[in-house]
């Protein structure tokens, strides 16, 4: 009797009483009906604010909030470990460095395990749905037999009565990696409802938890969306098969076909030439690669808002896409290599190590020596050996080494004291420019002592005579 005396008091003793959820139900009927909040999302709130209730009588609340959704029934089947794939796409709008952008969300889900991968992407091309293939089976560790899809225009070109026509990258992928395309019947939608449904588990939970803060760009989107993936999604306890994902991928992964040795190549590439201006075109924008390569010959690779510039096998650059029109884009580390290369010092220095074996072991000295004057003194040496001819500067240059006497002056007072000498010395590595003046620049006076080129000359002079 106790009992139902205990029982029959106990709504209205409650009711007296009052629940834990009554000071934050203003906040959770704007945050369910006005922000659409998940009730995870509003438990997490209203516990940060001092709630100390449970997830159940939450949830009943904001069911009471909710209207009823008209659901179709349908047929639920399922399909054993290594079976079956689900491929779907969804459009969001989510904050990048504050503006609102549109992005789409690639999602891969596998149908025994329910285990889920997502990519986004700012514009869901068929490289960019191949490419989010590749990831997943990487991420996955395997392929499954079949995979089923919508008609998406990335998949199915066209649609006849007893087949269809894929799209040719998307057919060289699904050979690539021997999974079989199943498109389903338009208007079909819960043929694949194992990859539509967590869609709403991507937006009540992932996205909308970042709502407030978004951010900073794409890159991050995907950082955060697979961080979430690896804390939250493939840990929980699904709600249809009371399992973790995680825990039944480990046993799907035994069924699942094997990855060939080599990747999937799903980008857009095209061959391009290097301007003067160390740029490569793309679109209506001009993007740089370091200034040597001006002039060859590269390939160009767009893939996942990146564009990758590859010559002789080699990636030598990559930049972020923009969404301008007729801009150049120029890396600051490929600006620094252009002025170096452009300033005089650099043109004159790699025309004087055209005079021979012994020019660039004077050029060491004569830096060594005479620092940022080095300059004037290659200037002045090659004004010499455009007068006088380069062998005959490049002999005094051989000289002025073997006596460590490193500046114009030494050199050109060698080629006075032995201008009525025949000289057999090789030929330069190159010709020197016609008109050479051009980029000889004077930078001030710097000379040894005068006793150093008398003691220079007296020991020529010795030599000489004993040659004769």
């Amino acid at each position: 009797m106790k009992t139902v005396r205990r029982l029959l008091r106990g709504p209205a003793l409650r009711a007296a009483r009052g629940s834990k959820l009554d000071p934050f139900r203003p906040l959770i009927t704007k945050l369910v009906c006005e922000d659409q909040w998940t009730a995870v999302l509003v438990l997490q709130e209203i516990r940060a604010l001092g709630y100390t209730g449970g997830y159940s009588v939450l949830k009943e609340f904001v069911r009471t909030l909710r209207p009823k959704a008209v659901r179709r029934p349908h047929l639920r089947f399922e399909t054993g470990p290594g079976e079956q794939g689900q491929v779907d796409l969804s459009p969001y709008e989510v904050l990048l460095a504050g503006a609102p952008v549109e992005v789409v969300c690639f999602s891969f889900v596998l149908g025994f395990s329910r285990w889920q991968y997502l990519h986004f992407f700012r514009h869901a091309d068929v490289h960019a749905v191949c490419y989010g293939h590749v990831l997943a089976f990487e991420e996955a560790g395997g392929i499954p037999g079949e995979i089923l899809y919508d008609r998406m225009k990335q998949v199915v070109l066209e649609s006849h009565r007893h087949r269809v026509v894929l799209h040719p990258l998307f057919a060289a992928l699904s050979s690539h990696y021997g999974f079989r395309v199943v498109p389903l019947a338009p208007g079909y939608k819960e043929g694949k409802g194992k990859v539509e449904n967590p869609f709403r588990y991507v937006e009540g939970n992932f996205l909308l938890s970042h709502r407030r803060e978004g951010f900073q760009d794409l890159e991050e989107l995907n950082e955060k969306a697979l961080a979430w993936l690896r804390t939250t999604a493939w840990v929980r306890c699904h709600g249809t098969t009371r399992e973790v994902p995680a825990e039944r991928l480990a046993g799907e992964r035994h069924h699942l076909g094997p990855l060939p040795p080599q990747g999937f190549e799903a980008a857009q590439v095209e061959e391009r030439l290097v301007g003067d201006d160390f740029c490569v075109a793309w679109e209506t924008n001009r993007y740089s690669v370091p200034p040597a390569f001006a002039g060859h010959s590269a390939l160009v690779r767009v893939l996942d808002g990146k564009l990758t510039v590859v010559i002789g096998g080699q990636a030598v650059t990559e930049h972020t896409l923009r969404e301008t029109r007729h801009k150049r884009y120029i890396l600051p580390e490929h600006e620094a290599q252009f002025r170096e290369r452009s300033t005089s010092r650099h043109v004159l220095r790699e025309q004087f190590l055209r005079l021979g074996p012994a020019a660039r072991d004077f050029q060491e000295g004569l830096i060594a020596e005479h620092g940022g004057a080095a300059g004037y003194h290659i200037s002045r040496i090659l004004s010499l050996a455009h007068r006088v001819g380069a062998p005959r500067v490049a002999e005094a240059l051989r000289h002025a080494v073997r006596y460590g006497a490193f500046d114009y002056t030494a050199v050109a007072r060698i080629v006075e004291g032995k201008t009525d000498q025949p000289l057999v010395v090789p030929a330069p590595a190159g010709p020197l420019p016609q008109h050479l003046h051009e980029y000889l620049r004077g930078v001030g006076e710097h000379q040894r002592p005068l006793r150093d080129y008398q003691r220079f000359l007296e020991t020529l002079g010795e030599e000489s005579d004993r040659g004769q």
